[in-house]
């Protein structure tokens, strides 16, 4: 049953890879599922219990022996993620989600108005 929660040498620190996007899903929902369960940080997105649960059901759901630094980073990268989202979208309407893309589902119109913003 999953990897345990001790974090790899600095000497043998791996970049954790997230080629298929079903990892992130399931990043997600076991994020999801620690905070429901009540193991959130008060400072922090999860608590040290919330933490290994996440690196144990991770691995054990995904086959993938990623530490609780790797999967931290991943936090960070998504939460900076979804403010660039929350920023872009801003008060804007008639946006919506391509699931199959992963993308934002907007006008040309729109897509050149917010280019030419930034």
């Amino acid at each position: 049953m999953g990897k345990n929660t001790t974090s790899n040498s600095e000497a043998n620190k791996t970049r954790a890879l997230w080629g298929d996007p079903s990892w992130t899903t399931t990043f997600c929902n076991l994020c999801v599922e620690e905070i429901e369960a009540g193991n959130k940080g008060i400072f922090a997105a999860l608590s040290v219990k919330g933490w290994s649960n996440l690196v144990i059901n991770f691995c054990d759901e995904t086959s993938l022996n990623y530490d609780k630094e790797q999967l931290k980073c991943r936090w960070d990268v998504l939460k900076a993620d979804w403010r660039v989202w929350e920023k872009l979208k801003g008060l804007d309407t008639n946006l919506g989600w391509d699931v199959v893309k992963g993308t934002i589902d907007a006008s040309d119109d729109w897509w050149d108005m917010k280019l030419k913003v930034s």
